[in-house]
């Protein structure tokens, strides 16, 4: 027990870091609706891993950097679609596979079905390593193109047109959003972990100002939201997914309620 319980929060500590992380520009792009589309597509590439018996940690992460990636393809100003639609029809092309892939499934669902909401089931040791390794490889990448990155974060017209080679750390950085979505998926749920992408990013933004300190607090609001949702999870056997949504929502709430008590006394 106590070897699962530390594989537990250790898993969710790594999560929540690398998703606070990765909502920083998810949020700060003002683009949220890409989160939502790539953890859809991670978890198609979980579910079609499982029904075809592929392997269910590189299968799902293949397909759902490869598919995120192609994202990249719709640039701003140079499509003849707007970028939120084209997001939108690949959001239900991805929800019409993973309802097709439940569907599909023969016998017990309750696998499949766990992977909406998450489960502390699937926290194993070879998962933590691979959630590990994963998160250390976007923060390398982050911290390589930070320069790149922060353009981005302001506009990728801008980036594209001052010499930044925006399309290839933009396509890089969807390829490496599929990958820590898709790893991460089975712990918090495909229908849930779209929460821990944006909350704790955006109570970052509502009580931080600068870049350095944003990257921080998103971490740790990430990381506290996995943990404790976990924790709650965990002894009250309540859905995981759920108890790390209404964890991260309420950090965003005290972040705002901060925010408009500080603006007042100023």
């Amino acid at each position: 027990m106590d070897s699962f319980f530390f594989l537990v929060m250790l898993a969710g500590a790594v999560a929540g870091a690398s998703t606070g992380l990765l909502g920083v520009y998810v949020v700060g792009m003002r683009m949220p609706f890409i989160g939502i589309c790539i953890s859809h597509s991670a978890m198609v590439g979980v579910i079609y891993s499982l029904l075809l018996g592929v392997n269910p940690v590189w299968g799902p992460v293949l397909f759902s950097a490869v598919s995120s990636m192609s994202l990249g393809i719709v640039r701003p100003g140079r499509s003849r679609i707007d970028a939120n639609v084209a997001l939108a029809i690949y959001f239900n092309l991805m929800l019409g596979l993973t309802f097709l892939g439940i569907g599909l499934t023969q016998g017990s669902r309750s696998e499949v079905l766990g992977l909406l909401w998450g489960s502390l089931l699937f926290v194993k040791r070879s998962s933590v390593v691979v959630i590990t390794v994963s998160s250390l490889i976007f923060a390398v990448f982050a911290a390589l193109f930070n320069k790149e990155l922060k353009v981005l974060l302001f506009s990728r017209t801008i980036a594209s047109a001052t010499g930044v080679h925006e399309s290839f750390v933009y396509c890089i950085f969807l390829g490496l959003c599929g990958l820590i979505l898709a790893v991460n998926l089975p712990l918090v749920g495909g229908l849930m972990i779209f929460s821990l992408i944006t909350c704790p990013a955006a109570g970052a933004y509502q009580i931080c100002t600068g870049h350095k300190s944003v990257i921080i607090v998103a971490t740790l609001f990430g990381m506290a939201s996995a943990v404790i949702g976990f924790l709650v999870s965990y002894y009250l056997n309540l859905p995981t997914g759920a108890c790390i949504v209404i964890v991260s929502a309420s950090l965003f709430a005290v972040s705002v309620l901060y925010r408009t008590v500080r603006g007042q006394r100023n």
